[in-house]
């Protein structure tokens, strides 16, 4: 099991967070604009040509040969690969689409990758010591026995990963797999991972981040549906799973149906972040949707300092949160911001102000604090947490800028 520390964010300002959440948009291009290079993230819809697979080793490589339909690889005009439908076959090579050791920006999008059955250890879509790469509007499918990943990034700077639909099978061996997320960022920065769908039944975790610094992951669907076969030597999917990392925000994100396990202490978790610091996990819906489920877990910290945890909407998880190092991370933003809301929080909101002493004058935030395990909640939501529109100047669902969020 990795360590999990958490992440400190030192503004509580109360306009920070409303412009943070109200914004979302803008914040988000100008992630992109400082870290990559602005692309419109559709494309067309066109009838996509089968191709083999593509390796592209040095900017030399990107040639049309090798499946580039246009660019010239500066930021105004990258290199593009699109409009492809690639097989990973029975014996093929580890890829499907592979990009190594580039400085040149470009741009795979439009295209279908699948690994539906392979004979030995398969990548969809890698991307190995590359800076000022972009993959967007695709669709991977990897359900071979041997699956390595669905999009995986790997020692690489200035990445976007933009809405794809991203779907991993129910693989039955990694030991010949370095990497088995089904979308994942190893040892890179700078990374934006954003408005994907992932799914994963049973192999590894659906979004990794390990060994990375200053990574967005934001506004992505992830669905954890499987359980580990009984006796299988890997517990099932986690959804958002961190370590050894730092300046990580996960944000707007939904995360649902954390899976139990054939072993009895191996259940999912939708958010675990382990051995990491200065991370912000605000604004997630992290839900359980499944009357039968009985054991996920909703946010883990684990050897983690620096965490700054607020504004998540935690619903019905058997484990709605645990901390080891609770005096290091933090598990609201203060007053009148405010705190998460946590499904089992049963108490009454009667009154307000920071030491909710105030009475009677209820403020959209419980009167006691919502304790787990260790940690505490100093301002729970009373409602479900949502930005407010940009029109608008409610103040509900906990009086931080805010308003109820219908579930």
């Amino acid at each position: 099991m990795i360590t999990f520390q958490k992440f400190v964010t030192s503004s509580n300002s109360h306009t920070l967070v409303w412009k943070r959440r109200v914004f979302p948009l803008l914040l988000t291009s100008v992630i992109l604009a400082s870290t990559l290079f602005l692309f419109s993230p559709h494309v067309k819809a066109s009838t996509l040509v089968a191709h083999s697979q593509i390796l592209i080793n040095g900017d030399s490589k990107f040639t049309a040969t090798n499946g580039v339909t246009g660019g010239t690889g500066t930021v105004s005009d990258p290199y593009l690969i699109q409009g492809w439908n690639i097989n990973v076959c029975w014996q093929c090579p580890y890829y499907g689409i592979e990009v190594a050791n580039t400085t040149a920006y470009f741009r795979i999008s439009n295209v279908t990758v699948s690994s539906q059955i392979t004979a030995q250890p398969a990548t969809d879509i890698l991307l190995k010591n590359v800076t000022n790469g972009r993959i967007d509007n695709t669709i991977v499918q990897d359900g071979g026995l041997h699956c390595c990943g669905g999009i995986i990034v790997d020692s690489s700077t200035n990445i976007v990963v933009s809405e794809n639909n991203v779907e991993a099978g129910t693989c039955n061996n990694f030991s010949s797999c370095s990497t088995y997320d089904t979308v994942g960022a190893y040892s890179s920065s700078n990374v934006t991972i954003s408005g994907n769908s992932i799914q994963a039944d049973a192999s590894g975790n659906v979004l990794g981040v390990r060994g990375s610094s200053n990574v967005n992951i934001l506004n992505n669907t992830i669905l954890m549906n499987g359980n580990a076969p009984i006796g299988a030597p890997w517990a099932p999917s986690n959804g958002i799973a961190v370590s050894s990392s730092g300046n990580v925000e996960i944000t707007q994100n939904s995360v649902r149906d954390a899976a139990c396990s054939g072993e009895p202490n191996s259940p999912a978790k939708s958010i675990i972040v382990g051995g990491s610091r200065t991370l912000q996990i605000f604004g997630n819906n992290i839900t359980n949707t499944t009357s039968s489920n009985t054991c996920g877990s909703g946010i883990v910290l684990q050897s983690t300092t620096g965490a700054q945890v607020y504004h998540n909407n935690l619903i019905k998880n058997a484990v709605q949160a645990s901390d080891d190092n609770p005096g290091k991370n933090q598990w609201d933003n203060g007053y009148p911001s405010g705190g998460n809301y946590w499904s089992d929080y049963n108490s009454t909101d009667n009154c307000s102000g920071p030491q909710q002493n105030v009475c009677p004058s209820p403020d959209g935030i419980g009167d006691t604090s919502y304790t787990f395990s260790s940690g505490q909640d100093n301002y729970p939501l009373m409602t479900p947490f949502a930005p407010d529109p940009p029109s608008s100047a409610s103040e509900g669902g906990g009086g931080g800028g805010g308003r109820p969020l219908l579930l």
